[in-house]
């Protein structure tokens, strides 16, 4: 009987040693505190959110909307309000605004940044500010409507830019609805309308260029709105309702650190403190006025705008047809401006149709060189 040898034995695999798991253990981990990390910020939004709307009570703002949720996990933190509504009913202007939709996003390692997003129709209310007081309601839609915030420590206003697209809005005097073809109701389409600004430190040009702060805070803005039509009851004879392109580069100088919900408020408070917009590139196609400029303006006593800019002027021919079109200029005054023209011109060295003039905007007219061009009405 022969003897069967023992089946051999596998040896058993040895364990991973323990550091083979630190980097999964440490994933893990991290992502526990981003987790606890991000409720927790969610929370505290929430909480600073319903405080702010506490307080905006005690200073005459009312915050409204139907509801709040919570999304965005893990990398926003996004809370969306339904039917979202602000009123300032003791402010002169008695301004109220609201939205179908309110989208904020905030990321979660800088809370300081946040993003906005409105969908749906937007409505504003507000009234006249004088004697005779007026309701209007603006109406605007658009396809996408964007604004992002960024808090700047120590300002107290920081940095702002806002991106519309597509926009449709009407203005009427009454709450009842009215479509842009009603006589009684003023419209602004815009393919694009953007909006910048941003704090700015003024330099000391008599000593070492060394930012200091400025007393009261200026703020550099960039407004730029692209292929805009508005009503014709809303402009001009002379330069019809049909835009090409504003845009202006600009220094909105002695804002002062007023608090109000008021935009007229803070405007006078503004002129008191000798505020002026110093303008360093204005380009409007408008019509038949194509203009560059740049200079300063400011607000009379009745609110209208009141300053002088430097001018450069292409296809002034065209201008001076459009004068004579709207029966502001007869056509031999016509021809012997464009002949005047033309000599200043040449003595400018300029030979391509262009010419520098001065717009001077004084005692509520606008001036451009010595042409009457419109009626300048006052802001509020």
């Amino acid at each position: 009987m022969t003897d069967t040898p023992p089946a051999s034995i596998s040896p058993k695999k040895p364990r991973p040693p323990l550091r083979v798991f630190f980097p999964a253990i440490g994933v893990a981990l991290i992502f526990a505190a981003y987790t606890a990390y991000w409720f927790a910020a969610s929370s505290r939004l929430q909480v600073g959110i319903k405080s702010f709307v506490t307080e905006s009570k005690n200073d005459n703002i009312a915050l409204t909307w139907h509801d709040l949720s919570v999304s965005g996990f893990p990398y926003r933190i996004g809370l969306t309000f339904t039917k979202p509504a602000v009123a300032a009913p003791k402010t002169p202007e008695n301004w109220s605004w609201s939205a179908d939709s309110l989208e904020s996003d905030f990321l979660p390692y800088n809370l300081r940044h946040l993003v906005l997003k409105i969908d749906g129709t937007q409505e504003l209310h507000y009234s006249d500010v004088g004697e005779h007081p007026r309701h209007h309601v603006i109406r605007a839609k658009a396809e996408g409507t964007w604004a992002s915030y960024i808090a700047l420590k120590d300002e107290p206003f920081g940095r702002l830019a806002i991106d519309i697209k597509n926009l449709k809005s009407t203005r009427d005097e009454t709450q009842a609805k009215t479509s842009a073809n009603d006589a009684n109701s003023e419209y602004l389409n815009a393919d694009r309308l953007q909006l910048h600004m941003q704090p700015v430190d003024e330099l000391d040009t008599n000593a070492t260029p060394i930012p200091i702060p400025s007393t009261p805070n200026n703020y550099d803005i960039a407004l730029q709105g692209d292929v805009m039509s508005i009503s014709p009851n809303a402009t001009t004879r002379v330069l019809g309702n049909q835009i090409e392109i504003i845009a202006v580069q600009a220094r909105l100088r002695n804002v002062p650190q007023g608090q109000s919900a008021s935009l007229v408020e803070l405007s006078r408070d503004w002129l008191e403190k000798g505020g002026r917009l110093t303008v360093s590139d204005l380009r409007i196609k408008w019509g038949a006025l194509d203009l560059w400029a740049q200079g300063e303006i400011t607000l009379d006593d009745q609110a209208r705008p009141k300053g002088r800019f430097d001018a450069e002027i292409t296809n002034y021919s065209e201008l001076l047809l459009a004068l004579v079109n709207a029966g502001i200029i007869r056509p031999e005054d016509a021809k012997l401006t464009n002949l005047g023209m033309g000599l200043v011109a040449q003595l400018q060295g300029k030979n391509d149709g262009r010419i520098s003039v001065p717009v001077v905007m004084n005692n509520g007219k606008l001036f451009l060189g010595p042409l009457f061009v419109a009626t300048l009405k006052p802001i509020f």
